[in-house]
């Protein structure tokens, strides 16, 4: 069977299937560890439906009822935040790791559109690798519904706007801190002046996706990734009236990160021969034969086959 050229269906399958256990996992800490284990046994501690349809003149009662959710939650979990912080943080950090070599290891629709916009993906793949993450975290979701228990009641770690914020406040948290997250990938990934870090990037990047739940879960259950938002809630049936702000808000935060790699990977207002922290000469350049790359092309920019280009 032929495959168009710049296209990789490895690339593809890898973006799914990682997509998919990083939504499980993450998704997965998310909702267990906001369930409630007691006498009666397992049980979700906010069934799904909760908030939606509020009646006229019940708007008062609703954040009652919000405010009791939160408090309980944090008296039977206080920890909560921090491990499903760092199930979404380990998560991406393992995965890249493992996938890093084949696709990438990108598991985000921003992140793509990132790669796409510097001209480090062909566009035919990032096109591909957006499908096959969207489809991924509908399979994560869907088997999360099979393994927690009461699966149908629970809205499987789809996001929502807290009680009190506002459809622009969680609009721009979405977008700062995908700012952060793509400006990450491209800095540690792709651009040619890391080449000394490269080897490190998922643990960076995997700490920029904990430092964005830790900011914005209290928020709106931090999404930084419209997969992520889409799985659960295509699967659980959730879908608050605000859901634009979690696929508008990444891509608005990837679109500004784009202008700021493109001007830290020139060769404005730098001593290109010297290293900018320890004035030694620099590591190799793209162009040197044998580096990190691989002749057989690189996962994240098919486009150039014989680019050694260091893979993300």
């Amino acid at each position: 069977m032929a495959v168009p050229k710049g296209f990789s269906v490895k690339a593809t399958i890898a973006e799914l299937m990682a997509t998919c256990l990083f939504v499980f996992i993450g998704t997965g800490a998310a909702v267990t560890f906001s369930s409630v284990n007691g006498p009666a046994g397992w049980g979700l501690s906010r069934p799904k439906g909760i908030g939606e349809g509020i009646a006229p003149g019940q708007e008062l009662q609703y954040l009652v009822s919000e405010l009791d959710y939160i408090s309980n939650n944090l008296l039977r979990n206080p920890s909560w935040g921090v491990i499903t912080a760092l199930a979404f943080g380990l998560a991406i950090t393992v995965l890249a790791y493992a996938t890093g070599h084949l696709s990438g290891g990108q598991m985000n629709p921003a992140v793509t559109f990132g790669l796409v916009g510097v001209g480090a993906l062909n566009p035919m793949q990032g096109l591909a690798n957006l499908c096959a993450q969207i489809v991924g975290a509908i399979l994560g979701s869907a088997f999360l519904l099979g393994v927690i228990p009461d699966g149908s009641d629970s809205a499987l770690g789809s996001n929502r706007v807290a009680p009190g914020v506002s459809n622009g406040n969680a609009f721009l948290g979405e977008a700062v801190m995908t700012f952060v997250l793509v400006s990450v990938v491209l800095e540690t990934a792709v651009n040619h002046k890391s080449l000394t870090i490269r080897q490190q990037a998922p643990l960076a990047i995997g700490f920029a996706v904990f430092t964005a739940h830790a900011v914005l879960l209290p928020i709106d259950g931090c999404s930084i990734n419209p997969a992520r938002s889409l799985g659960p809630a295509i699967v659980s049936g959730t879908w608050p009236g605000n859901f634009w702000i979690f696929v508008v808000g990444p891509f608005v935060g990837a679109l500004f990160a784009i202008p700021f790699h493109l001007f830290w990977s020139s060769d404005f207002d730098t001593v290109q021969s010297r290293d900018p922290i320890s004035l030694e000469p620099a590591g190799p350049s793209l162009t040197d034969k044998g580096t990190l790359g691989s002749t057989s092309g690189d996962p994240v920019n098919l486009a150039r086959p014989e680019s050694p280009m260091p893979k993300v």
